[in-house]
């Protein structure tokens, strides 16, 4: 008998996207070697057009325009403007998506990001396909590029988003709250003392991690200059991912602190278990892998739309605080450690939120609508003309 074949949808290759779709495919090759996965960045099958917007104007946006982003996003009447222009945009990517449907011919297909999710769900009303689709949602609430009748199930973070699912009129059978996929290695344990000697570090002061996303966004140099002052002695590992000026900021300035400056790392999960607390931006995958290991977490800069309803969802659990500005992120940490019981408060509120099998979950769900897919033996219509 075949193995099982899963279609795996993200875009762009830096984002929370790709790492829920990576901690998918890794699952899916832990608890089925036999299967076949096609991992693919759906912007690959799209005009050069649509890449260029992706890749350059929604970073551009976060960066130097946020305001317009956050007018920008989940704004119903934008929703309203755009949908023409989507569904023609799905009727140019559907002789593609059916090229690949024919060719790899998947038992069920998961999507970690709106656009190639609406594109399949598009394609399957449009053309009668019946291969099953999941919907995974890597923030703590769903813009309106993510309902779409043809959506077999959507995972999601929260019984919250669940509820904005329900209230969109999506039946409650479809909507499972299973969490944000992280990968397997959050999970293992390590040995603490190995890598605070590799990183030079002292398990017996505070270590704080700061992080930026993967492309350092942020206030950070304002940030580690302002902990800089912190008269309580600690340590800092700053996780630059691929700000290339930050890091070389970071490795010519003179600190007080010891500061570990690093660019793109494999490490974190080891770090965020040596980590006495983490100061980041709420992208949902990293408010995910803090949950996990139960890492109180300090919200900074947190970009508008999704990680200004991310932070709003862990500010209202008790599981994290937030820092309005550079200055107010010194009170707020040294408030922390001068109060280790309020550390301990936001690790037990972090670990009853957590969803660390996640990505377990979501691969089970994957194979259960596969072999039901298979058992019915209902037509795809792959082959079919998509035009």
């Amino acid at each position: 008998m075949a193995g099982r074949r899963f279609l795996l949808l993200h875009i762009t290759s830096s984002t929370g996207h790709r790492r829920a779709s990576l901690a998918i495919e890794q699952t899916i090759k832990t608890l089925d070697p036999a299967a076949s996965i096609l991992s693919v960045d759906a912007t690959e099958y799209t005009s050069p057009f649509v890449r260029w917007i992706v890749s350059r104007s929604y970073f551009s946006l976060i960066r130097h325009q946020p305001d317009i982003w956050e007018y920008l996003y989940d704004n119903p009447d934008v929703h309203k403007q755009v949908q023409q222009f989507q569904s023609l945009l799905h009727r140019y990517h559907a002789v593609k998506l059916q090229r690949v449907l024919a060719t790899f011919r998947p038992d069920a297909i998961a999507c970690t990001q709106a656009y190639p999710c609406g594109m399949v769900a598009d394609f399957k009303k449009r053309h009668g396909a019946q291969v099953p689709l999941i919907g995974v949602l890597t923030d703590y609430a769903p813009h309106l590029y993510w309902f779409h009748e043809t959506v077999d199930a959507y995972v999601v973070p929260s019984e919250q988003v669940k509820q904005r699912f329900l209230i969109r009129g999506v039946e409650a059978s479809r909507v499972k709250v299973l969490g944000i996929p992280i990968a397997l290695r959050f999970l293992e344990s390590v040995d603490k003392a190995a890598i605070a000697r590799e990183f030079q570090l002292e398990l017996e002061q505070p270590i704080l991690l700061i992080m930026g996303g993967g492309g350092g966004f942020g206030h950070l140099r304002d940030i580690i200059a302002n902990l800089d002052t912190l008269p309580q002695p600690c340590q800092f590992v700053v996780i630059a991912g691929t700000n290339r000026s930050l890091l070389s900021w970071l490795q010519r300035q003179r600190f007080r602190h010891r500061v570990v400056p690093l660019g793109y790392t494999e490490a974190i999960p080891q770090l965020m278990d040596i980590a006495t607390l983490l100061i980041s931006k709420p992208g949902g995958m990293t408010t995910s892998e803090a949950m996990a290991k139960q890492l109180p977490l300090v919200i900074v800069n947190p970009i508008p739309g999704q990680e200004a309803y991310n932070a709003r969802y862990l500010l209202s659990q008790g599981a994290a605080l937030q820092a309005g500005s550079a200055e107010t992120v010194r009170q707020t940490v040294r408030d922390l450690l001068e109060n280790p019981d309020r550390l301990e408060v936001l690790r037990r509120r972090l670990g009853e939120l957590a969803h660390p099998m996640a990505a377990v979950d979501v691969t089970r769900l994957l194979f259960t609508l596969a072999d039901q897919s298979l058992r019915a033996g209902q037509p795809s219509l792959y082959a079919q003309d998509a035009a």
